[in-house]
C-alpha cells in the first residue's frame, strides 16, 4: 500500500508540475459560472490582472478585476480558446458559484473549477483543429453531414472543433457551458490577437466605474510622448525656414484658471526633453480661449496660461532666454465656439520654434 500511494504521489507530481519562473508559457484564465465560462488572456504584457471577488458587478466587472491593477488594462475575454500549436499553455481555473469541472477531452485534461480555491492545468497542444480533421477524413465513423436535417451542413469531419466542457452536473443549463476551441499556427494566433479588445479599454475606460477616470495611463503617456516626439524630430529637420507652430496637446488647466492638472506634466516635461536635446532652439507659447464669457477677461487668461507653462520650463532648467510667451485670448479659434467639441479644440496651448535663438 505504502508503494502505490508513493508511486501514485511520484506520478501525480509530474502531470502537475507547474512552470518554471523564467519558462516561456501562455496563460490564460477558465473561470465557470451557471451556466458558462469567461476566458480571459493577458494582453501584450503577457501577465493577467489582479482579481477581488469583491469588486464583482454583474454586467459591468463580471469577474471582479481591479482596474487599478495596470496588468488588467490589455486583458480581454474571447469567446473562444485560441491557443497556438506545440506552446505551452498554463491555465489558471476557477469558479464563482457551484463546483464546475474544466474538461478538454481531446487533450485529456481535466480539473475541478472551485470557487474560491484557484487551480491550474498545464498542457502543450500538438495538433491543430485543421490537422485533425484532416485526420478524420478517412475515419469511416467521420463521414455523412454534420446536420442529417441540413442537406447543406458540412460533413462531420469538417465540421470538426475541439471543446471545452462542464464535466460537473452543476445544474439544468450544464450542457450549454461548450466553449469551442481552437488550435492554430503561430501566425494565425498572432493574428487572431490583433482583433481582439481589451476589456478595460473598450468597456471601463473613462466610464463612471472606472476608478482611473480622467488620468493617463502608462500606455497614453508612452503613446503621447512618442508622437509629440515625432512631430518636434520632423519639424526640426524640416527645410522649412518658416516659424513651425506645434500645440501642446496634453495640457489641462484648472477651470477659469492659470493652474496646471497633474496630467500637463508628462507633455511639458517632453517639452523640457526636446529643448534639452536641441539647444539652438527658441520657442515663443501662444495661448489660447474659447469665446466663453468676456472677451477682456480670457485674453488675460490666455497670458496667464502661457506664462504659467513658460515658467514651468524656466523650473526644470531651460534658460529663459529662449523662451517667451504670448496670449490671443479668443481672437484666433480653431474650430467654431458654437458647439462643446469645438470649444474644447480652442481652448489650448502652442508653441512657436524658432531655429535661431531670435527671441
Amino acid at each position: 500500500m505504502t508503494f502505490l500511494v508513493v508511486k501514485g504521489l511520484v506520478v501525480w507530481n509530474e502531470v502537475m508540475a507547474d512552470v518554471g519562473i523564467d519558462e516561456e508559457v501562455i496563460e490564460i484564465e477558465a473561470t465557470g459560472y451557471q451556466f458558462a465560462w469567461d476566458i480571459r488572456y493577458p494582453g501584450p504584457d503577457n501577465r493577467l490582472g489582479e482579481k477581488d471577488y469583491t469588486l464583482i458587478q454583474l454586467g459591468i466587472n463580471p469577474l471582479g478585476q481591479n482596474w487599478e491593477d495596470p496588468q488588467n488594462h490589455d486583458d480581454f475575454i474571447a469567446d473562444q480558446i485560441y491557443l497556438p500549436v506545440g506552446r505551452k499553455v498554463r491555465v489558471r481555473i476557477t469558479a464563482k458559484d457551484v463546483l464546475h469541472n474544466f474538461y478538454l477531452p481531446h487533450f485529456r485534461v481535466k480539473m475541478d473549477a472551485v470557487p474560491g480555491l484557484p487551480s491550474y492545468f498545464v498542457f502543450t497542444p500538438t495538433v491543430t483543429t485543421e490537422d485533425f480533421r484532416a485526420r478524420l477524413r478517412d475515419n469511416a465513423n467521420w463521414q455523412g453531414l454534420s446536420d442529417p436535417e441540413d442537406p447543406e451542413s458540412l460533413q462531420k469531419w469538417e465540421a470538426f472543433d475541439y471543446e471545452l466542457a462542464c464535466a460537473e452536473l452543476c445544474g439544468k443549463g450544464h450542457y450549454s457551458m461548450r466553449k469551442i476551441v481552437k488550435i492554430v499556427s503561430e501566425d494565425e494566433y498572432n493574428a487572431w490577437l490583433e482583433q481582439q479588445n481589451s476589456y478595460y479599454m473598450s468597456q471601463i475606460r473613462n466610464t463612471d466605474n472606472d476608478p482611473l477616470k480622467g488620468q493617463f495611463l502608462e500606455s497614453d503617456i508612452k503613446v503621447n510622448e512618442k508622437k509629440f516626439f515625432e512631430e518636434f524630430d520632423n519639424a526640426m529637420s524640416s527645410a522649412d525656414t518658416d516659424d513651425i507652430v506645434l500645440p501642446l496637446r496634453n495640457i489641462n488647466f484648472e477651470t477659469g484658471s492659470a493652474n496646471l492638472t497633474n496630467n500637463s506634466q508628462y507633455e511639458l516635461n517632453n517639452l523640457v526633453t526636446a529643448l534639452t536635446k536641441y539647444k539652438d532652439v527658441s520657442i515663443e507659447l501662444n495661448g489660447h480661449t474659447d469665446n466663453v464669457g468676456d472677451s477682456g477677461v480670457n485674453q488675460q487668461l490666455s497670458e496667464s496660461r502661457a506664462s504659467t507653462v513658460l515658467n514651468y520650463l524656466i523650473d526644470r532648467g531651460v534658460s529663459s532666454s529662449r523662451l517667451s510667451s504670448r496670449g490671443y485670448g479668443d481672437r484666433m479659434p480653431l474650430e467654431t465656439n458654437d458647439t462643446e467639441e469645438g470649444r474644447m479644440k480652442n481652448k489650448r496651448i502652442e508653441f512657436k520654434i524658432f531655429k535661431k535663438q531670435t527671441i
